[in-house]
């Protein structure tokens, strides 16, 4: 038997902005699981060494931002709907991807408050490159996506863990 070999390529920026924007308009992310996720993938690479290669990114921000929603917003998402956004991955395939993603990190979700507003911060600093915020904007559902109740929601709640992060760091300086 002859083996397919099946070629990955380096995705593009609007292949990644595409392959995310349908999982937070479909399944109502929030834009602080964003910063989660980013959060768990680079834990992932370090911890695990796993590397993100054009054949891995898509299951591996996938499962980052499953876990992220978990952990993360009050009304998570469940495993399904991450399957019927994207049918490629079965149920089955996401909750291996999730139980391995979790021993990989050794079970470790927790996120301190310096971490978070770390990168936070450092995400910000990129809103000034041209674009950029209109791009995120769209694809975290602030224009057109949710509801404008839905989204004064999440404004107030990334406001408020603003805040809190200033106020760990102020006092941990």
């Amino acid at each position: 038997m002859r083996k397919i070999r099946v070629v990955h390529n380096t995705p593009t920026a609007d292949e990644i902005y595409e392959f995310a924007h349908q999982l937070f308009k479909k399944v109502q992310l929030s834009s602080e699981c964003s910063i989660v996720c980013l959060i768990y993938v680079e834990k992932l690479m370090e911890v695990a060494k796993v590397p993100l290669v054009a054949e891995t990114w898509r299951p591996i921000f996938m499962c980052g931002l499953l876990l992220a929603s978990k952990v993360w917003q009050d009304l998570s998402s469940w495993n399904i709907e991450f399957a019927s956004v994207y049918p490629q991955f079965s149920l089955d395939a996401i909750n291996r991807l999730e139980l391995a993603f979790l021993k990989f990190i050794k079970w470790d979700l927790y996120i301190s408050s310096s971490l978070y507003a770390k990168y936070y911060f450092a995400l910000r600093s990129l809103l000034e490159k041209s674009g950029f915020r209109d791009r995120y904007n769209q694809m975290v559902g602030g224009i057109g996506g949710i509801a404008a109740s839905e989204a004064l929601k999440v404004s107030k709640r990334s406001e408020a863990v603003k805040e809190e992060a200033l106020q760990q760091l102020s006092r941990s300086m």
